[in-house]
């Protein structure tokens, strides 16, 4: 091989190298986000939410997603872990919902008093009217406003479905449900799921949940608990 031809091909590999990596830089940044990108949209987002919510971010880490774009997982200075979206034409948070979900394990996140094989509690929670949004509520007591709320304690329980088991789950369900009642917890959802079974299927949930009329059914005993079952 002559000394011109080695050139050119040392040229080529050099230029096929560089496509590769510019290449891949494109890839990557299509697919994870520009990191400086990131890091400026993470300090954005902390000022803006410690202004408008007047608290103080300990963390705040950027990301970026197809569907959302550019935005901030944010950890305040009491612990709550939330979310914002630094979209073009607005900024959206979801620092309410988080704040309103702490609140709502502190009073009712209970269950494992009176049922048996809890493995975990967490609450989804949801603005009734976007009008309901007023920050002046955050100190409020969770109770003072929940009806603004959309509120559903979900109980995930360690073992699947037994039936021979279903009396003595029925009967935690059923108190812990009354104490709900009795702790201002009335028009809260509830639902307590089983566990997977070995095949990996979901073996039933019990769901005090709103009907198409939009009522909670009335828990009178531990047969209206049996009444709420859903086979998996």
């Amino acid at each position: 091989m002559n000394k011109k031809r080695r050139i050119v091909i040392f040229i080529i590999v050099i230029g096929i190298s560089i496509l590769g990596i510019f290449g891949f830089n494109y890839f990557d940044k299509s697919i994870n986000g520009d990191p400086e990108k990131k890091r400026d949209t993470a300090q954005i987002l902390k000022g803006k939410m410690q202004k408008k919510y007047d608290i103080v971010i300990e963390n705040s880490e950027g990301f970026y997603t197809h569907t959302v774009g550019y935005g901030a997982t944010l950890t305040t200075e009491s612990g709550i872990i939330f979310d914002a979206w630094n979209r073009p034409n607005d900024i959206v948070d979801f620092y309410m919902e988080e704040l309103w979900n702490k609140k709502g394990l502190d009073k009712w996140g209970y269950a494992e008093k009176f049922i048996e094989g809890v493995e975990e509690i967490t609450l989804n929670i949801g603005y009734r009217e976007e009008a309901s949004r007023k920050i002046s509520q955050l100190a409020k007591p969770i109770e003072e406003v929940k009806n603004d709320l959309w509120i559903t304690i979900y109980v995930d329980l360690k073992d699947p479905f037994r039936e021979e088991k279903a009396i003595e789950i029925e009967k935690g369900i059923f108190n812990y449900y009354q104490q709900l009642l009795k702790d201002n917890g009335e028009g809260i959802e509830l639902i307590v799921r089983h566990d997977e079974n070995s095949q990996k299927q979901e073996t039933g949930s019990y769901m005090i949940v709103r009907d198409t009329n939009g009522k909670i059914p009335t828990i009178r005993d531990i047969d209206s608990i049996s009444n709420t079952f859903f086979g998996g």
